[in-house]
């Protein structure tokens, strides 16, 4: 049994840009607790106080991490648990002013320094509602020490302190929701983008196709059908790999569209299409050179595996049935073979496969012919 190793970072992308996130936030928090253990060398903080604020932010930490690495939190309204990350910063702040004494207006600067990481998800309104909770927040923080630390606060200096607060956090929630819809906007633009680029790739790759594509049948077209014929040629006089052009013409044909209409013969050709190509191999080439005619480039492959390939087409053809014009109606096709050999001319094959398809017409239809040129050949290889 294979165990999967954990990872610290997850595979879902949007999970991974969260952890990546939090620890941005954590490298944060580290720098806090310099500036706190810092005040707890200088014995503005007790060893107490100090422990508990660290046990507390571990906790907290390892909480988020947890949730986000094991994927619960994408069960809440705000997956990234920025709004709870916040909330509880800044109730760890607010225990560490209580026992700050004078020094205590300095956690204000950390406090609105963290309402950066905001950005990644609030609104202006977002922003606005947290500094309220701030203001809240500071204002019982007051009362408590007014109340149970009257002598470690100054309440004059304490309600300034209230005041200057509440305009930055004024100045900083515009400043900072702008900038957030301003990420917002550019997020969206850019999903706009990438869908534009998805349909402009799609709608280049639906151009290409149908400029190698029959529009009626959807197999290949005579130009494509040509130019495979040409590389063919040309890998064949490199290295001598032979290939066979096989004509193919629908049996009376002309015969289906006077009695059952062109609708139906269209249907005919459709189906006759679909499943020579079907029965042909991924690297042989099919498609239509006109009318009810096509043509089949068997690459890699002599006379005698040609005339097996096209006797299963024919026999392929032979079983179709169309109960949606006819259900007496039967389609037969013929075929003429020729082998291209190394240093023949590609007009004069593909002459002698047209050649070998007039006479499987000529002796009776419904059957495959190899070209005398490619017969003989056949012949002595077999001898």
């Amino acid at each position: 049994m294979t165990v999967k190793r954990f990872a610290f970072l997850p595979d879902e992308p949007e999970q991974r840009l969260r952890i990546k996130r939090f620890v941005f936030a954590t490298g944060a928090y580290a720098m806090n607790f310099t500036f706190v253990l810092a005040c707890w060398w200088m014995n503005y903080f007790t060893t107490q106080t100090l422990a508990i604020y660290v046990s507390f932010v571990l906790l907290i930490h390892l909480c988020v991490y947890t949730l986000i690495r094991s994927g619960l939190n994408k069960r809440f309204a705000d997956p990234s648990l920025t709004k709870p990350q916040m909330v509880i910063a800044t109730f760890s702040g607010f225990y560490l002013m209580y026992y700050a004494d004078d020094f205590r207006a300095t956690f204000l600067l950390l406090g609105v320094s963290m309402l950066v990481f905001g950005m990644f998800r609030f609104k202006t309104r977002d922003f606005a509602a947290f500094g309220a909770f701030m203001l809240v927040g500071y204002a019982v923080l007051i009362a408590l020490l007014q109340v149970y630390r009257p002598g470690e606060i100054t309440l004059k200096v304490e309600v300034v302190q209230w005041l200057a607060l509440f305009v930055a956090l004024v100045e900083f929630s515009f400043l900072a929701g702008y900038i957030g819809n301003l990420r917002r906007k550019l997020r969206i633009n850019n999903q706009e983008l990438e869908k534009r680029n998805a349909d402009l790739e799609t709608a280049v790759r639906h151009i290409s196709e149908m400029a190698i594509r029959d529009e009626l049948t959807g197999v290949y077209n005579r130009r494509y059908v040509m130019d495979r014929m040409e590389e063919e040629r040309q890998r064949c006089a490199r290295n001598g790999a032979a290939f066979c052009v096989c004509m193919v013409d629908i049996d009376f044909f002309k015969k289906i569209n006077d009695v059952h209409g062109h609708m139906a013969g269209d249907t005919v050709l459709r189906r006759v299409a679909a499943t020579a190509s079907g029965a042909l191999r991924l690297t042989d080439v099919f498609g239509r050179f006109g009318g009810e005619e096509f043509v089949m480039v068997l690459t890699d492959t002599v006379a005698a595996g040609a005339l097996a390939s096209a006797e299963r087409v024919r026999q392929t053809i032979e079983q179709l049935r169309f109960p949606e014009i006819d259900l007496d109606l039967r389609v037969t096709i013929s075929i003429g073979i020729a082998e291209h050999t190394q240093g023949a001319d590609l007009a004069l094959t593909f002459k002698n496969a047209d050649e070998a398809l007039y006479r499987a017409k000529e002796d009776g239809r419904n059957r495959s012919r190899l070209a005398a040129a490619t017969a003989q050949a056949a012949q002595v290889q077999a001898d």
